[in-house]
């Protein structure tokens, strides 16, 4: 008879523990309660943050029920893999969910919340906590100061407050990241992770096409004013997936796309036939997800990225390249296919792009009335601004709102990234760390130049990839460290002859 395996008891973590667990569900049971107690008296206001608002309309205790599945979700999450993966495991793939997935609400909560047991829990047990700072803490605190300067200049700072604690967990999330992501099989997990999500994000996309086309009804999670799209071929619907705008939805399908695209190139020692194979299939699902989320930012950082990848990872072949795209360039000009080209995107929904040309005259003139500290973040929707709509233009999106105190904040924060980035590949000793330093920072060009014509500088995924940059920093320091720590014995002396 085979021996059975005996069954691992859950840690004890001692009556401090047992203690704090304990004020831990208190406070949770008061805090849901005082949450259903608001829902059902004031009425928490549907929108189209809330995913079910779109099926269920103005029921009652919507946001209840929202929370609830989330809870359920995360209970059910808890009990299948809480055996099966660690907690590393759970922190990652709400990460991942977090980036691809921004009308899921509270997964930052979530995610905060299992870092604040991983903490515990290495406490508790070791009576220390490894928790190795990236460079990114300092100008993510100067982004968050630049932010407080907001409630300077509003009439109602408690509005804008209540804004920034919507925002302000995911921004400072990637900071605690290392605590998990600390090692390089653990940044290829989470890359793993990211691009799983995304596929669950492509499903969404696939039956939000098939819904629209059954019921002629456009059914995303985009608000009204952008769900459509004027083509010559009719109105198309613009799908979201799991985000709640297609021009961030193609942003971080873009992104991971190019990070696949690298993955794919990679040379044949880092890469099996299998798992090759396997991206070059999900690379074009989810390029065409890209093409139906009608965003010509995305079509075009999308482009302009994936052409630079072979430049990258061939430079010797970089001659060849160029004279093959100045001869595809030529043909193009020649025969007239690049400027019918051109004139059928340039026409496409024409109107969105007329406006915000308007909107970044009225961003420029918010700055140079207002230098410093500028109108406040979103102040310049009232700022003589017939639109009421937010500047499609990251950069000057942060000098109309912050003004110079915020652009110094978001210089550091750009300059820190870009010095992190070029730390690692020119220092790293493992090649491995080494290529997903060029491949993840070729794949941060898509948000840069998609940031010029959108409004990404507050998007869920931008902070999390910063704090994934930080991580990749931490795990190729740690590595040097180590190398650095071993003790070469000497070779033994030979015995010399009598």
């Amino acid at each position: 008879m085979l021996p059975v395996a005996p069954t691992q008891e859950p840690s004890d973590y001692g009556r401090a523990g047992s203690v704090i667990f304990a004020l831990f569900c208190v406070l949770a049971g008061a805090g849901m309660g005082w949450f259903v107690f608001n829902d059902g008296a004031d009425g928490f206001r549907n929108d189209t943050e809330n995913p079910l608002s779109l099926f269920l309309g103005e029921l009652p205790y919507l946001a209840t029920v929202t929370l609830s599945c989330v809870i359920a979700i995360f209970c059910f999450v808890q009990i299948a893999v809480w055996r099966t993966w660690s907690l590393d495991n759970m922190v990652m793939i709400f990460c991942a969910f977090l980036m691809v997935a921004d009308v899921v609400p509270a997964l930052s909560s979530a995610m905060g919340v299992l870092l604040i047991f991983k903490i515990f829990q290495q406490v508790l047990r070791t009576g220390d906590i490894h928790w190795p700072l990236s460079p990114v803490v300092f100008p993510i605190l100067l982004v968050c100061i630049a932010y407080f300067t907001t409630f300077l200049q509003v009439e109602k700072p408690m509005s804008s407050f209540a804004q920034f604690m919507l925002r302000g967990p995911y921004m400072v999330l990637g900071v605690f990241l290392p605590l998990v992501v600390n090692s390089r099989k653990r940044l290829e997990s989470l890359i793993d992770f990211m691009i799983m999500a995304l596929m669950v994000s492509l499903v969404v996309e696939l039956i939000q096409g098939l819904a629209g086309s059954a019921t002629g009804l456009i059914i995303t999670f985009g608000p009204p004013e952008s769900s459509k799209f004027d083509t010559p071929w009719g109105v198309m619907g613009r799908l979201t997936g799991l985000m709640s705008h297609p021009n961030r939805h193609s942003n971080v399908a873009s992104t991971i796309g190019i990070l696949v695209l690298w993955m794919i190139t990679r040379p044949k020692q880092m890469i099996t036939p299998q798992r090759r194979a396997m991206l070059m299939a999900l690379f074009v699902l989810i390029s065409i997800g890209i093409l139906f989320s009608w965003s010509r930012s995305g079509w075009l950082s999308f482009v302009i990225v994936m052409m630079i990848v072979p430049f990258v990872r061939w430079p010797y072949l970089s001659p060849f390249f160029i004279a093959g795209g100045g001869a595809i360039i030529f043909l193009g000009l020649s025969t007239g296919v690049i400027q019918q080209a051109y004139e059928i995107v340039r026409d496409l929904n024409r109107s969105s792009s007329d406006f915000r040309w308007h909107i970044d005259h009225i961003a420029l003139q918010a700055f140079f009335e207002h230098p410093w500290l500028g109108l406040g973040v979103n102040g310049e929707k009232g700022f003589f601004n017939a639109y009421e709509l937010g500047i499609h233009n990251a950069m000057l999106q942060v000098f109309a709102g912050m003004g110079i105190v915020g652009v110094l904040a978001f210089g550091s924060l750009f300059g820190t990234v870009i010095w992190m980035v070029y730390k690692v590949i020119t220092t790293a000793k493992d090649p491995r760390i080494r290529d997903l330093a060029i491949g993840m920072g070729i794949a941060s060009i898509v948000t840069i130049i998609q940031g010029m014509f959108g409004e990404m500088i507050w998007l869920k995924f931008l902070w999390a990839y910063i704090g994934v940059l930080g991580c990749l920093y931490v795990i190729n320091r740690e590595d040097l460290a180590r190398r650095r720590s071993l003790v070469q014995l000497p070779e033994p002396k030979q015995a010399v002859a009598a």
